[in-house]
């Protein structure tokens, strides 16, 4: 079995729900997702919507738990029909996905500013994804590299090899 996840444990009324983020998608215990009926909940989601993982508290237990997808927590309050589903379904969507995004976002996740010399010119690029991004507006700085004679032995956005920037 993979690696221990630390859950995060929400609230709702009364009752708890232990959430762990596996390759950047959210997963719900299924115990706690539909006790009493989590019996009904294993049997009713599909294979790739479950899985078993290894939960780690703080404490230093260690404790096997089936866990369901988004996609699965969706589906099943859609197929249990129930009143209360709706308002389930809208806190899932408006407060616990989005809490869940923000705990395990990485720190360079978000685009960052950079600049670039080309063309005698600063250019300026973000980094995100492990990428450079060029604005649309600062493409003619590399169309005038390959256009200007004088510039021939600069780089030139159309010699350069991905990845040398």
């Amino acid at each position: 079995m993979q690696d221990a996840y630390t859950p995060i444990v929400f609230q709702r009324h009364s009752l708890y729900l232990r959430a762990v983020m596996i390759d950047n998608r959210p997963w719900f215990v299924g115990h706690d997702f539909a006790a009493p009926r989590a019996h009904l909940l294993a049997r009713r989601i599909a294979p790739h919507q479950r899985r078993a993982v290894m939960l780690q508290y703080d404490s230093g237990c260690r404790e096997e738990v089936e866990v369901i997808s988004d996609l699965g927590a969706y589906n099943a309050l859609f197929r249990f029909g129930h009143p209360e589903n709706r308002s389930i379904g809208r806190w899932l969507s408006e407060e616990l996905m989005p809490t869940l995004h923000d705990h395990h976002r990485e720190a360079d996740a978000s685009p960052r500013r950079a600049f670039m010399s080309w063309a005698h010119q600063r250019v300026g690029v973000a980094q995100w994804q492990g990428e450079l991004w060029i604005a649309r507006r600062d493409l003619p700085i590399f169309m005038a590299a390959h256009d200007d004679p004088t510039l021939g032995d600069e780089p030139s956005w159309k010699r350069v090899p991905f990845g040398d920037w």
